[in-house]
């Protein structure tokens, strides 16, 4: 049995090394400026468009990998939103943009930038945007929803998850089993607060604690600004971490509408602010760095490469190395 124990705590730290310690990087080869495709409509049938722009897996700041060990980088999903909506505010055909969201949320910096990057949007170029939840919108990416004027869910949306969390582990019970001490040199007490290997103590604990409640006041405050019919103590008790079905989110006023593509194209047309140029049904694009001309809403993706790689796969649990905070659903 401790043969066993000593051989998976090995495993343990070999992978984690290995996590840390193995990168390689090979030059992106994508295009270095968007084009801009065609989903639905033509140039002779109307001279207005309606934007998509695919909001999909973790929201970060950091550039991503497509998937492999031996994949290269790739835009973060912060980046190629500032990109996309920079283009649709020098495109005056643009009449507004739909935002199709399919993450579980991310980091919380991220996230508060994806939300700002749109309200300045808005301003410059004073069009409506809608959220369009799919699979999941969930915490940082309800979030960034908070910036737009209608929010419509697919009937099987899993919505909420509002909160925030710091991901970490502690092995030093196994460590000390091991003989394996910390030697960890530090300038104060709080210096090494979060070491994996080390206790907290109840003074850390609440350093932490205070950090992750002052952006959950800030994630609260975002919504009550982005659904102001919400009363402030209906929100918290909807606020406590917990998901929501489409049909729930409609019930407790978390979300405006519930249905498909097509109806979020035309409850687009009927947003405050949209103006047509003429009564033909507007043209849908969006931007792409990579491939053929898409058959259908559905086959638009982010072109960042979000999915994890072979070694993320790997590990049984989440690895923060640092101290960055999420507005994340996560079960890890």
């Amino acid at each position: 049995m401790k043969f066993l124990l000593h051989k998976s705590l090995l495993f343990v730290l070999g992978i984690l090394f290995l996590s840390q310690c193995l990168f390689i990087s090979f030059p992106n080869q994508t295009s270095p400026v968007p084009k801009e495709k065609l989903v639905t409509g033509s140039s002779t049938e109307s001279p207005d468009k309606i934007l998509l722009i695919p909001i999909e897996g973790e929201i970060s700041s950091e550039k991503k990998s497509s998937g492999g060990l031996l994949s290269g980088e790739k835009d973060s999903i912060v980046s190629r939103v500032k990109t996309y909506l920079s283009m649709a505010a020098r495109d005056p055909e643009i009449k507004g943009v739909i935002l199709k969201i399919d993450s579980p949320g991310g980091s919380v910096t991220a996230s508060d930038l994806i939300h700002h990057e749109i309200l300045e949007f808005k301003k410059k170029k004073n069009v409506p945007v809608l959220s369009l939840f799919m699979d999941t919108a969930a915490s940082g990416a309800y979030y960034l929803s908070m910036a737009t004027d209608h929010i419509q869910a697919h009937p099987t949306t899993i919505t909420g998850s509002i909160g925030v969390l710091r991901f970490g582990i502690n092995v030093k019970e196994a460590l000390d089993k091991l003989g394996i001490k910390s030697s960890t040199i530090r300038s104060g007490p709080n210096k090494a607060t979060g070491n994996p290997v080390e206790e907290f103590t109840p003074e850390q604990k609440k350093v932490f604690q205070d950090i992750i409640m002052e952006n959950y006041e800030r994630f609260l405050s975002i919504i009550k600004k982005g659904r102001p019919k919400l009363k402030e103590s209906d929100l918290r008790k909807l606020a406590d971490g917990r998901i929501y079905s489409a049909n729930q989110a409609l019930e407790t006023g978390l979300i405006d509408s519930i249905g498909y593509f097509e109806d979020a194209i035309v409850q687009m047309t009927k947003l405050p602010g949209y103006k047509a140029s003429s009564s033909q049904t507007p043209r849908i694009v969006f931007y792409s760095y990579k491939g053929p001309q898409p058959e259908n809403f559905y086959q638009i993706d982010s072109n960042t490469g979000a999915g994890p790689t072979i070694l993320e796969s790997l590990l049984p649990f989440r690895i923060s190395p640092d101290h960055k905070l999420h507005y994340l659903f996560s079960p890890e």
